[in-house]
C-alpha cells in the first residue's frame, strides 16, 4: 500500500512554553497497515446528533479518570469533517453518522459556523483557526489529480491555503512543521512520527486551533501557596491559587460539584471536582454520565472558596483504535471509500492527536493538533450566603469552553504537574 494522504489538523488551547517540532526522519521501516477484522467493520455507532453529543462520546471513550488527559474534541471533529467530504458511499455515511449529522452539507453548515464564529483577537485574548493543504503532483511517477468539488469545499468552507511540495525532501518536512509552529505558537513538541511523510504521500492537510485569554478575576500571585494534592498513587505538593469569589454559582451534582470560572472573552473553564470517596472514573463511566457532569445538578447560591492547582503538560492519543470502535472501521479497511479527495484508491490508515495545556495566575493557554493518516495505492455588597470550600485537592474534571457553549478541551487531572 502506498500513502495517500496525510491529513493533519492542528487545534490548540493554552499553552505556555515554546518548543519546536521534532522533524528529524526515522530509520525504522514503516509497518503493514493493520487488517481490521470483520466483526470490527460491523461495530454499531452510538447515536450522536451534533458536535456536542460527539464530543461527550469521545471524551468518554477517550478519558478513564486515571491519568492527566488532555484532548480537544473539536481538533478530531474539525479533522474528520475534513476526512469526510472525500468520502463517498458507505464510507461517507458511517462518518457523517459518528459527526452526527444526516448529510454532508449539514455537515458542512456545523464547521463553517465553527470556523466563521470561533476568532477573537482583542487585548490579549486569542482564539484562532487556520487551516492548509500540502500536495504532491505526482506519485510513484503517475499524474496525482484532486477532485476539483473537494478542493473548492477546503477552500471555501475549511478556507484551506494550498501548497504544492515534494513529500520526499527534508525541506518539506520543515516547512510543514514550522507552519504548525506558526499557528500554534509553538506550543506543541511534534512526535518524530507525525512528519513521516515519503514518496507515498499524497497530501496532509492542517488544522490549527489556538486558544490565549486570562481569567475574568484574576488570581493574586501573592495567594498562591504550596499544599497536598491526593493522587491515586498517594500525596503530592503541588502550588495552588486562591481565592473568595463571593455570592457566586456552584453546582451540585449527584456525587460532584461543578463550577465554572470565566475567561475575559474567549469563554469559561469549568471544573467538576467529585466528591470525598467518590471515583472520577465512576462519573465517567458513559457519555451520559459525561453530559450530567457538564449540564446536570442544582445550583446553589455561595461564597465560593477557590483552590485550583497549577498545572501543564504535553498529551498524546493514537485514535485510530477508538474511532474504529465508535464504528467508522469501514474508512480504515481496503473497502473504504475515499474517492472524493483524489484519483487513487485510500483508506485511513492513522489518526493521532497531541496537545498541551497550562493553567496559572495569569489565564490558560493551549494547543492541539489532531492529525488523519490517509494511505493508497496508486463590586457589590456582601451577602449573607452559605460558604462553600472548592478545593481541587482530588482528581478533577476541566472543560474549556467558546462563549457560545462549544467545548474546546476537556481532559483531566490526577496528578497536577507545573515544570
Amino acid at each position: 500500500m502506498k500513502r495517500l494522504f496525510c491529513i493533519l489538523f492542528a487545534a490548540l488551547l493554552f499553552a505556555a512554553c515554546t518548543a519546536k517540532p521534532d522533524t528529524a526522519e526515522k530509520t525504522d521501516p514503516k509497518p503493514e497497515p493493520t487488517k481490521v477484522p470483520a466483526q470490527v467493520l460491523n461495530a454499531e455507532i452510538p447515536e450522536i446528533t451534533g458536535y456536542e453529543s460527539f464530543s461527550d462520546v469521545l471524551a468518554s471513550k477517550l478519558l478513564d479518570g486515571t491519568a492527566n488527559k488532555n484532548l480537544s474534541p473539536i481538533s478530531v471533529y474539525l479533522a474528520l469533517a475534513m476526512t469526510a467530504e472525500g468520502a463517498s458511499g458507505e464510507t461517507q455515511q458511517k462518518m457523517l453518522k459518528l459527526l452526527g449529522c444526516k448529510t454532508i452539507e449539514e455537515l458542512r453548515g456545523i464547521c463553517g459556523a465553527m470556523l466563521e464564529t470561533l476568532s477573537i483577537d482583542k487585548d490579549g485574548s486569542s482564539l484562532a483557526l487556520a487551516n492548509s493543504i500540502w500536495m504532491t503532483n505526482s506519485l510513484g511517477g503517475v499524474d496525482v489529480t484532486f477532485d476539483g468539488d473537494y478542493m473548492k469545499t477546503l477552500a471555501d468552507v475549511f478556507r484551506a491555503e494550498a501548497n504544492t511540495v515534494d513529500f520526499t525532501q527534508q525541506s518539506t518536512k520543515k516547512q510543514i512543521g514550522d507552519w504548525i509552529t506558526e499557528h500554534t505558537r509553538g506550543k506543541i513538541k511534534i512526535s518524530e512520527d507525525a512528519l513521516n511523510f515519503d514518496e507515498a504521500t499524497l497530501a496532509v492537510l492542517i488544522n490549527t486551533i489556538y486558544l490565549k485569554d486570562a481569567w475574568a478575576n484574576d488570581f493574586y500571585e501573592g495567594a498562591t501557596e504550596s499544599g497536598t494534592f491526593k493522587g491515586l498513587t498517594g500525596e503530592l505538593i503541588v502550588e495552588y491559587m486562591n481565592r473568595l469569589d463571593r455570592a457566586s454559582s456552584i453546582v451540585k451534582g449527584d456525587g460532584f460539584l461543578r463550577y465554572s470560572l470565566p475567561l475575559r472573552r474567549v469563554g469559561r473553564m469549568t471544573f467538576i471536582l467529585p466528591d470525598e470517596g467518590v471515583s472520577l472514573s465512576d462519573l465517567l463511566a458513559s457519555p451520559e454520565s459525561l453530559h450530567a457532569l457538564l449540564t446536570g445538578g442544582e445550583s446553589i447560591r455561595a461564597d465560593v472558596s477557590v483552590k485550583l492547582p497549577k498545572f501543564k503538560f504535553q498529551d498524546r492519543f493514537d485514535l485510530a483504535e477508538p474511532l474504529k470502535e465508535l464504528g467508522i472501521a469501514i474508512a480504515f479497511s481496503d473497502g473504504a471509500d475515499l474517492s472524493g479527495m483524489s484519483n487513487v484508491p485510500a483508506k485511513i490508515s492513522n489518526v493521532i492527536q497531541e496537545s498541551y495545556i497550562g493553567v496559572d495566575e495569569n489565564g490558560v493557554e493551549a494547543a492541539a493538533y489532531t492529525m488523519v493518516v490517509v494511505d493508497g495505492e496508486t463590586a457589590m455588597q456582601p451577602e449573607n450566603l452559605p460558604k462553600i470550600d472548592f478545593h481541587l485537592t482530588r482528581p478533577f474534571l476541566y472543560v474549556i469552553e467558546s462563549w457560545d457553549g462549544t467545548v474546546l478541551f476537556i481532559g483531566t487531572i490526577t496528578a497536577p504537574a507545573f515544570e
